[in-house]
């Protein structure tokens, strides 16, 4: 089955990116397919929703995939809750890449250092997502250079959504200077914290599919604000587990259904090749 390398990226903090990474990937899960988040921002936000160390060792970190001596053992983690059906493993991060995001200014061929590290040690898993930082620096070339596919939340704010106007851009600039052929798809914005009460919102709402048109990129459905999502957070567990009948888990069915379909697609063409 084909790989997907899914970078959910933003211009801007507090999108719900580390959200959605862990939301998406323990639906996938569920549905039988084994996921790698690989998390390449420099919080403690990954270690915080998944229940894992907050300051694990650097090599126990994706850091160690950095370095120059990594010899394939990717330091993957399990959270207790990581076996719904498919396998849901977690490589962190956290304050380590500071200091990763430092170095890789004067190292060879270091956009592509990821890319290499897939080429030379391949992840088992057919779904890695890559959680990266709110700034457009290093690692986030990083990722782009590995990346299949993308997917960018947006909070709906004039703000944010000149953050994400800014995203495209950037994002159309380093696809031309890493030479990528092709480049990740954009599989589309998806507005996030979405409450029905505040007016700007639904108006933004409305107009997001309009403005996304022209680009021809794809406008999903929100996912809605709930205070659920931090409760479980602070628990370290999806909120499947938290609130297994909350409303807001069938917000992401849409993604989750894309990448479902993407994924089985493959699955077929390889068994007709064959």
């Amino acid at each position: 089955m084909k790989q997907v390398v899914l970078w959910i990226g933003a211009n801007a903090g507090g999108v719900s990116k580390t959200t959605l990474a862990v939301h998406i990937g323990y639906e996938m899960a569920k549905r039988g397919f084994n996921v790698a988040l690989l998390d390449l921002d420099t919080n403690v936000s990954m270690s915080q929703f998944c229940g894992l160390d907050k300051d694990p060792p650097p090599e126990q970190t994706i850091a160690a995939v950095f370095d120059e001596n990594f010899d394939g053992n990717w330091p993957l983690m399990t959270p207790e809750w990581g076996k719904p059906l498919g396998q849901f493993q977690v490589c962190l991060g956290g304050p380590v890449m500071i200091q990763v995001g430092l170095e890789l200014a004067v190292r060879n061929r270091r956009e592509y250092i990821l890319a290499d590290r897939f080429e030379d040690f391949p992840l088992p898993h057919q779904l890695v997502i890559l959680d990266c930082p709110a700034t457009l620096g290093h690692l986030n070339d990083v990722a782009l250079a590995v990346a299949t596919h993308m997917l960018i939340p947006v909070e709906l704010s004039p703000k944010s959504l000149t953050g994400a106007n800014t995203l495209l851009s950037w994002h159309r600039g380093a696809c031309k200077n890493l030479r990528l052929n092709p480049p990740p798809q954009i599989l589309g914005f998806v507005p996030t914290k979405y409450d029905s009460n505040e007016a700007t919102q639904r108006d933004l709402l409305n107009q997001l599919p309009e403005m996304l048109a022209p680009l021809k990129i794809k406008c999903y459905p929100h996912v809605r604000y709930s205070c659920e999502f931090s409760n479980a957070s602070g628990k370290g567990i999806p909120l499947h587990l938290h609130r297994p009948t909350h409303r807001a888990i069938k917000d992401l069915h849409p993604i989750c259904q894309e990448l479902s379909a993407i994924l089985e697609e493959s699955k077929d063409a390889k068994k007709n090749a064959k």
